[in-house]
């Protein structure tokens, strides 16, 4: 049996019109956001987590001493993922966050699930040490201090 190449009479395209409009319009939605939340949401959350015990007992032997946090947000992170039935032009599904506290969510996403900061595929948020505050809301720093 002759086996012949395919031939395509056109070049495939590299995304469908309609995941196009979606991204057009995330792109839109993140600009938006970024103007009207310019400072890092989870950095108050990522240092409340490693000053606890919770986090020091999971961090185990590894040395979060150097983590700082940038200050100013250039991106926008899904808490729930798409992958996980997130809706990317949600603005309520979003943090706004730095580079270094991005990186940091994804290179520990259960420390991140434990910070509330990242839906694990369960869909459980780490809920019931008093670290998670709910979304959009500054947290209450009194309860954290000691003495």
């Amino acid at each position: 049996m002759k086996r012949t190449p395919l031939k395509r009479k056109t070049p495939l395209r590299s995304m469908s019109p309609k995941r196009a409009k979606v991204q057009r319009q995330r792109r839109e939605m993140v600009r938006d956001e970024l103007a009207k939340r310019e400072l890092c949401e989870a950095g108050a959350r990522i240092r409340v987590y490693q000053k606890s015990d919770l986090g020091k007992a999971y961090a185990g032997n590894r040395d979060d001493r150097g983590y700082r946090c940038g200050g100013l947000a250039v991106d926008l992170h899904e808490p729930l993922t798409r992958a996980r039935g997130g809706d990317i032009l949600d603005p309520a599904n979003t943090f706004a966050v730095c580079r270094i506290c991005h990186e940091w969510i994804h290179a520990y996403p259960k420390d991140a699930v434990h910070c509330g900061l990242l839906v694990s595929s369960s869909g459980w948020t780490g809920g019931g040490h008093g670290l998670i505050f709910p979304a959009k809301q500054e947290p209450n720093w009194g309860r954290y201090r000691r003495g």
